[in-house]
């Protein structure tokens, strides 16, 4: 269940392992066999997995800085086309995500990986050759497909190798360097206007395309070597040894995170899901969270729509710049604070961060655009970055509550991730319409009640989580006083037999 306290220790050994901390010599210095499989994970795994996300962020953010560096005007995109074109890739978002990362369970992550990350690439590529923005259309659906598995696949793959005392930091971090990914392309998208438009008779804007592909597929074969598999599944390689398999497994058997099972998809687990409050109230809160990420796409609008002063197309791709370097520190640094300081608390800085962004939106609301607040509008929309901590702290918070079932934990992650992306595809249409860009006051308004709604509902899940947990300790005192060997024992982490035990909870 939840955990807002590290696992406790025995002997300065972390009880999630049982393994003895036999030391090696690294370059490092000497590294106890945990933390070298640790730095294993990170260099593999997390390396590799944040250079794709990284570019799969430039390959989804860059329908905007194209759209404001001459793309509107050469495509004829003078209505809500730009808003469909971002339905298109969404619609193709939402249909992957469950069947992706339930995928994940049963095929290699190494192969599931490396073919999104090579679909995508080659779609992006495409882009640079249509002439229409209904081809965009298309493309932009096969995009948001090959995307679709990557981001809660991977959370799902680190909840599965790492502890409560080192997710938060990797998850976060996951989350912020997205940030990262889009502040590249500005700068690249800035860039290649600067050096490359007009060449081979090109605009700047379908080169950022073929550039985005050219860096994108070495990436992809990258993964393929480097991306493990489930520590339950994964055979000694050239990377993880035999020995780091076996720590692995206890670490993640102190926990009481479960692996895959054969009964996992099955109805039965399938309907257990649908009737537990996790998935509901996770995708909930995550679908008022997307939503309240739509007034960060005003910043370039705003830029772009200025009269005085007037913005170069190199200006609107860097300005925004700083709002990306917000989200990337403030990810990083609160992360580090849930996992050490608040002992692995996760609700905190989701909490505080969102009613600062309830704020943040009221007053863009409240405020004319180009009237005499510009220069605070500057820092609101910068500040806006602040709540992209929220994704990975609730990935990490709901790989450590849903300890139990490893396909449990697939499905409420592509669910919640699913579900918010397909309301992502039309609430914008009504809140959010190109039309009423830069002030666009009744979307400002309407993520202010989102965001105390989101918070209302993060609270809701540190209750039940709570509950959940007090009631799991109760019944582990009443069963250390029984004798009955007929039915399983049930322990802090659930009962020892607990796919053929049915008693109540």
């Amino acid at each position: 269940m939840g955990r807002d306290t590290p696992p406790p220790r025995d002997n300065d050994t972390d009880s999630a392992s049982s393994a003895p901390k036999a030391r090696s010599r690294w370059p490092f210095g000497a590294l106890s066999a945990e933390r070298r499989l640790v730095l294993k994970l990170d260099l593999s795994m997390l390396v590799f997995s944040l250079l794709g996300l990284i570019m799969r962020y430039i390959d989804q953010a860059n329908i905007s800085t194209a759209f404001v560096s001459g793309m509107k005007e050469q495509l004829g995109m003078f209505g809500l086309e730009y808003n469909y074109v971002l339905t298109a890739w969404t619609v193709g978002y939402c249909i992957g995500q469950i069947p992706g990362t339930v995928l994940l369970n049963r095929v290699s992550p190494h192969y599931v990986i490396f073919a999104c990350e090579a679909g995508w690439s080659l779609m992006t590529l495409c882009t640079t050759w249509v002439t229409n923005w209904k081809q965009l259309l298309f493309i932009r659906f096969m995009v948001g497909l090959f995307e679709a598995p990557y981001y809660p696949g991977i959370l799902f793959l680190l909840g599965n190798w790492y502890t409560p005392s080192e997710l938060g930091k990797r998850t976060t971090l996951f989350q912020g360097i997205t940030s990262i990914g889009v502040l590249i392309n500005s700068l690249m998208q800035a860039g290649i206007h600067r050096t490359l438009n007009g060449k081979l008779g090109r605009p700047g804007w379908r080169w950022i395309f073929i550039i985005d592909a050219v860096i994108s597929l070495p990436v992809a074969i990258a993964a393929f070597f480097f991306i493990p598999d489930l520590p339950w599944h994964i055979k000694p390689n050239w990377l993880i040894k035999q020995e780091d398999i076996d720590l692995a497994k206890k670490r993640l058997d102190g926990l009481g995170r479960k692996g895959t099972s054969p009964d996992g998809l099955k109805p039965r687990a399938l309907w257990n899901v649908l009737k537990s409050w996790h998935i509901w109230l996770f995708t909930l809160t995550y679908i008022l969270y997307m939503f309240n990420m739509q007034p960060q796409n005003s910043f370039a609008f705003w830029l772009k729509n200025s009269k005085d002063p007037k913005y170069t197309i190199e200006q609107i791709n860097y300005y925004p710049c700083g709002m990306y370097a917000v989200q990337f520190v403030s990810c990083v640094v609160l992360s580090y604070i849930s996992d050490t300081w608040l002992r692995g608390a996760r609700w905190p800085f989701m909490v505080l961060t969102g009613l600062w962004h309830c704020v943040d939106c009221a007053l863009l609301a409240a405020w004319d655009p180009y009237g005499t607040h510009r220069g605070r509008r500057w820092a609101l929309y910068y500040l806006t970055g602040l709540v992209n901590c929220t994704p990975g702290l609730l990935y990490a918070w709901c790989s450590e509550i849903i300890s139990e079932s490893a396909e449990k934990r697939a499905i409420v992650m592509g669910t919640f991730n699913s579900v918010a992306f397909s309301f992502t595809a039309w609430l914008p249409l009504i809140f959010f319409k190109q039309t009423d860009q830069p002030w666009v006051r009744n979307g400002n308004i309407a993520c202010a009640a989102f965001i105390a709604a989101e918070v209302a509902t993060i609270f809701g899940i540190l209750f039940l989580s709570k509950r959940d947990e007090a009631r799991k300790a109760r019944l582990v005192d009443n069963s250390e006083g029984e004798g009955d060997d007929s039915v399983p024992r049930l322990t802090r982490t659930g009962y020892e037999d607990s796919e053929d035990w049915d008693g109540k909870k």
